[in-house]
């Protein structure tokens, strides 16, 4: 990847997690007009920070998990025990998600608030690897899966600790908007068909 590709993929993912940080903070109301225009100027400029802010992780984690790909790719040399491990751990991140959140913050509620963003983010992560593999080839299907749900979660950590559905939601819509980008954006940055 030459410098003028990746800072393309920097400025763009940049720009998304800003437009994504202020769309998301509208939405669940973190910007107001009931304390005047000054108020609602100051929450959208937060929104677009906090979304700026939120890229910069979500690049961190894309760059830390091709660098863990390569190593991983060249120390066990067959695909299909790479997309086996891939698979179990994203499986062990949906269970941990689940149940240590449900553990931490449930008390004695129902469990069904805390499995259901897990799963949404799942789906959102299969309908991503699906736009992958017909952008590419089927290989890459469970990498994508891996990426966009197992990193994303582990950059999705600092709201997740937090019982705010607010927080969480907030910081969850621009990762994925910037995770979405980055991995839609690889195999046309290096020019290769068969990377995930």
């Amino acid at each position: 990847m030459t410098l003028k590709k990746w800072s393309y993929l920097f400025f763009t993912t940049f720009f998304i997690g800003g437009l994504g940080g202020l769309i998301t903070g509208i939405a669940i109301g973190n910007t107001t007009f009931k304390n005047g225009f000054g108020d609602f100027a100051i929450g959208v400029s937060e929104n677009i920070l906090a979304g700026l802010m939120f890229s910069i992780i979500a690049q961190m984690g894309f760059f830390a998990y091709l660098t863990i790909n390569y190593m991983v790719k060249s120390v066990i040399r067959s695909p299909l025990i790479w997309n086996i491990l891939q698979g179990l751990l994203i499986l062990v991140t949906l269970v941990d998600l689940v149940y240590l959140r449900y553990t931490f913050f449930g008390n004695s509620d129902s469990i069904l608030p805390y499995i259901l963003l897990p799963i949404i983010v799942l789906l959102v992560s299969i309908g991503v690897a699906y736009l992958k593999v017909r952008a590419t080839n089927p290989s890459a299907f469970v990498a994508t899966i891996f990426f966009m749900f197992v990193v994303t979660t582990i950059e999705w950590i600092p709201a997740l600790r937090v019982d705010n559905i607010r927080s969480v939601v907030f910081m969850l819509v621009p990762l994925l908007l910037c995770n979405t980008w980055q991995i839609m954006q690889l195999h046309k940055l290096v020019g290769k068909e068969k990377q995930a």
